[in-house]
């Protein structure tokens, strides 16, 4: 039976770049010549406590995620206080390192995904002993956007938005196997 020995790593590209992975202490990760240019430190994100199935966008629907990590390292936590309000709108990736039979990192990272992110946000849950956790909030595509609910085409809602606009007063004649032609008369 195979042992899977992996972990996910999270860049974030504020103006000083982190890099976050799921587990705890410093992690060094190798160049890759795609996101990492150089050898770089990746902080000890804790415990993934969330981190939902994510997909490419390929002419799809715009994908928001919130991945959460608990037991966040002291690093970590000064990290996420100062550069929370770069986050938003900054390149996000999220990647998967392997690991060997004696825990040492197998490879570059995979980067499985790309985004743009949203939020970065501390809580605390009180315990004994208190806990914290980070919430990255990222998003693949335009969820910013927001549609008005379907409307009907009326001449009396065009004619409230643009009162010399006659382009729907025939809309109330047509129906079901009825066909009217474009254009003047």
């Amino acid at each position: 039976m195979p042992v899977y020995r992996e972990s996910y790593v999270f860049r974030i590209e504020t103006e000083e770049p982190a890099m976050l992975w799921e587990g705890f202490g410093d992690l060094l990760l190798p160049a890759d010549g795609i996101v990492l240019p150089a050898p770089e430190i990746a902080l000890g994100g804790g415990a993934i406590v969330n981190l939902p199935d994510f997909d490419q966008l390929l002419n799809g629907v715009a994908q928001r995620l919130d991945v959460t990590l608990s037991g966040i390292s002291p690093a970590t936590l000064v990290y996420a206080q100062e550069e929370a309000p770069q986050v938003p709108g900054a390149p996000v990736w999220i990647g998967r390192v392997e690991f060997g039979s004696d825990w040492q990192v197998v490879g570059a990272v995979n980067w499985e995904w790309q985004g743009e992110g949203r939020s970065l946000v501390v809580d605390r849950q009180d315990g004994d002993p208190p806990t914290r956790t980070l919430t990255l909030s990222v998003a693949a595509g335009d969820t910013t956007r927001s549609r008005s609910p379907s409307a009907y085409f009326t001449d009396a809602d065009q004619r409230r938005k643009h009162p010399t606009d006659a382009v729907f007063s025939h809309v109330g004649k047509i129906n079901a196997g009825t066909s009217r032609r474009w254009g003047p008369k």
